[in-house]
């Protein structure tokens, strides 16, 4: 569990994905597919099964082929993008600011991109 610490005073709190119970984890990957179905192009990780499941006839299983063959994947991408999530499960938008070092430089919150201090709480 994470402590947002907003610059406007507002103070909220962020689970990780391993905070997150088995059904809010299930969630969050099929969200995340589902994203990932709506925003294809060619350069998408998933393109090549678009293709397959096209040239199949069977579109529809899209979504389950990047599961059963991504999973791994799409959970390694969120831990280690330190991914924030609410209570209901959905992300938080929260940003950050990478330097010329690859380092953290600020992290923002909203769309407003309002400065914020995260800390973690146990």
């Amino acid at each position: 569990m994470k402590r947002l610490f907003l610059a406007n005073g507002e103070v909220r709190n962020g689970r990780e994905f391993i905070d997150l119970s088995e059904d809010e984890k299930n969630k969050v990957i099929c969200e995340w597919i589902q994203f990932e179905i709506e925003t294809m192009h060619e350069g998408s990780p998933y393109y090549y099964l678009a293709e397959k499941m096209d040239k199949m006839r069977t579109p529809w299983f899209l979504g389950e082929a990047i599961l059963e063959k991504h999973k791994g994947n799409i959970i390694e991408t969120i831990e280690i993008n330190d991914y924030l999530f609410d209570d209901d499960a959905e992300m938080l938008p929260v940003l950050y600011h990478i330097g010329k070092n690859n380092q953290v430089t600020k992290t923002t919150f909203g769309k407003n991109q309002v400065e914020c201090k995260i800390e973690s709480i146990h």
